[in-house]
């Protein structure tokens, strides 16, 4: 999914979307713009961060130290949270505001554009934060001027950490409040108050309680602009309220709504159980707004985290112009970024970066074969991003992949994996793969557990785990986690597709217990034994064929079936195959054929078989019950 490009400023000021998670070791580009080519590039590491930085040595020891503290904070404020995320976070630092709009231009190119301090971004492989490094506020300041990029840290946290998605109001409350977050060389505040804020909500016209926690993504305080404002302010004050108000009294209030809807509590039910009525707060709140001097708390320094110790070592200029081409390609400005990857490529035309950012901005342009093109270059020259193998894997699959090619796709996310082990859909996709390859495959179903343990809130890893449990014969549990994947869903397509798995699965469950008529072997296998015992043999060819049968991903939920015929020899060669009667879903009839063709030769026939050749008719079902006879 991606947005367009952004502003990140705070949230009262605009309406962010729905943010991805970051990984294990979030990466820092800290880039410049795209023409300072003579600055000197440095990459620095810490035990989380990765920060490529075109700023001073000092100037990015400090921002490393102060994200590595964030994420202690995070950690400390919530346990259950995951601070060590999925899909990679790209958060940019420039130097200072001649490099912030040469990397984002846009916001520069409109007569009285808001110029600004830090730039939000999703891309197609990373979320991007742009972030100005120097800027940094006083001791004595109590407002972060980082605030939109803490906001959007903990968006990423939050959304990774819960089962259930939170109700926005308390979503973006607990983002907001800690995205006032002022991290000090000896100590850190968490949760002054926002200045902005406190002016809304003392002037302006504020939701009834009871409305304000029933704001939903299509409601018009979320959907239109000025009215954001005014609900991300209430949404602040009213969390900000449970967390520091009646000296900390409602934080284990706050905190067991919190448990209740991660453990699946309907967010209404919750809020009554762990709070109650919100409108007993009214008067409260109204009080507590209008404070002269408003609570906020101490957080400890994580003193273990020593700036001296990162890792530093220079950057190559194609690995530099590299990172700068992807982060055009996510803020859709195609000319800078082909610009930087010719640059890259004609620093060091074997480096694999440069191919992945053309591969990415391909992609975005809708040219799939020259992206799938890019990337194999990509991957043949030793890529280390995971995007680029899981992203080759997708434009690989055909609609009727031979086993060969899920074989070489399986072995692209595989590698993924290897490379981010917390990136949760290589993890589904493999899942699936592995399960095509082979129903009964014991690695396949733990692989879209951990999808599932790492993004527990999407409803597509639940229904790979659906999937998988389905080709392996566990209807209720294929049921189980569709149903679960149909609660999670926030779309109308999501919910669709949970509710075409469901449907498929109940099919299946019924044609596994529909007792087997016809022929000897049943309606899909029908052929003259003449009097030879051929049990043994047909088990055999079925585990055979079934070995090979691969059911395209897009068309499991879809019913039909395809009767071929064809010849088996003496020897065991498969001659003579023809679609006798196909479907009107040619994915369908070319799997069959393709599991028919992909058997050949199977086993000789049974040595007392009198003739040369054994002719047979079979069946393949999609997703239907055979006929009774």
């Amino acid at each position: 999914m991606r947005t367009s490009p952004r502003a990140v400023r705070p949230p009262s000021q605009i309406s962010l979307k729905r943010l991805f998670a970051s990984s294990v070791v979030a990466v820092l580009w800290v880039v410049c713009s795209a023409g300072a080519t003579d600055d000197a590039w440095i990459e620095m590491r810490s035990a989380h961060f990765q920060v490529i930085s075109n700023a001073s040595e000092g100037s990015t020891r400090t921002l490393t130290w102060q994200l590595e503290q964030i994420r202690n904070v995070i950690a400390v404020l919530w346990p259950w949270a995951r601070v060590d995320l999925s899909t990679p976070l790209g958060a940019v630092a420039v130097k200072d505001e001649n490099s912030m709009r040469a990397l984002a231009p846009a916001f520069w190119e409109g007569k009285g554009d808001v110029h600004p301090v830090s730039v939000w971004v999703t891309g197609a492989d990373r979320s991007y934060l742009v972030i100005r490094a120097d800027l940094r506020g006083d001791d004595r300041s109590t407002l972060n001027p980082h605030i939109s990029a803490y906001y959007s840290y903990v968006s990423l946290v939050l959304q990774s950490s819960m089962a259930r998605e939170l109700p926005l109001w308390l979503g973006r409350g607990l983002a907001g409040v800690v995205s006032n977050t002022v991290v000090r060389d000896n100590f850190i505040l968490l949760g002054p108050p926002i200045p902005w804020h406190l002016q809304r909500l003392r002037s302006g016209s504020r939701l009834p309680l009871n409305a304000l926690v029933t704001v939903t993504r299509s409601s018009p305080e979320y959907t239109q602009g000025d009215r954001l404002i005014g609900f991300d302010a209430q949404s602040w004050a009213f969390v900000h309220y449970l967390m520091f108000g009646q000296e900390g009294r409602l934080r284990p209030k706050l905190d067991q709504l919190l448990a209740l809807i991660n453990r699946g509590t309907d967010p209404a039910i919750a809020l009554k159980e762990a709070i109650g009525p919100v409108e007993a707060f009214e008067g409260p709140l109204n009080v507590y707004v209008n404070k002269v001097l408003f609570p906020y708390a101490n957080a400890p320094l994580d003193v273990s985290v020593k700036r001296e110790a990162f890792n530093v070592h220079p950057l190559s200029a194609s690995e530099a112009a590299a990172a700068r081409a992807a982060f055009h390609v996510a803020m859709r400005r195609p000319l800078e970024a082909r610009a930087l990857i010719n640059a890259a490529r004609n620093a060091d035309p074997s480096a694999a970066a440069s191919y992945v950012a053309e591969g990415l901005l391909l992609d975005s342009e809708g040219n799939k074969d020259e992206a799938r093109k890019a990337y194999a270059s990509a991957v043949e020259r030793g890529s280390t991003n995971p995007h680029a193998y899981v992203r080759l894997a997708s434009l690989e699959s055909l609609p009727n992949p031979d086993r060969s090619a899920m074989l070489r796709i399986e072995t692209h996310l595989a590698r993924a994996v290897e490379l981010n082990d917390r990136l949760a859909a290589a993890y589904a996709y493999l899942a699936e793969v592995r399960a095509a390859l082979d129903a009964k495959s014991g690695s396949a179903l733990p692989l879209a557990r951990r999808a599932i343990a790492l993004e527990p809130a999407e409803p597509g890893h639940h229904l790979a785990a659906a999937r998988v449990l389905w080709r392996g014969g566990s209807y209720d549990e294929a049921r189980t986690e569709a149903q679960t994947a149909l609660s999670l869903s926030r779309t109308d397509q999501q919910r669709d597709g949970a509710q075409q798995v469901i449907k498929a699965v109940d099919a299946a469950r019924a044609q596994a217990a529909e007792p087997r008529a016809g022929s000897q072997f049943g309606p899909e296998i029908q052929f003259d034994t003449k009097g030879v015992e051929f049990g043994p043999w047909i088990r055999r060819f079925v585990a055979q064929m079934k070995r090979s049968w691969l059911v395209p991903f897009e068309t499991t939920p879809t019913k039909g079936h395809v009767v071929l015929t064809f010849n088996v020899h003496k020897d065991g060669t498969i001659t003579d195959v023809e679609v006798r009667s196909p479907s009107t879903i040619d994915a369908f009839n070319d799997s069959a054929k393709a599991a028919i063709t992909s058997s050949n030769p199977t086993q000789p026939l049974p040595p007392e078989y009198p003739a040369e050749k054994a002719f047979f008719t079979v069946t393949f079902y999609y997703n239907e019950v055979p006929p009774r006879p």
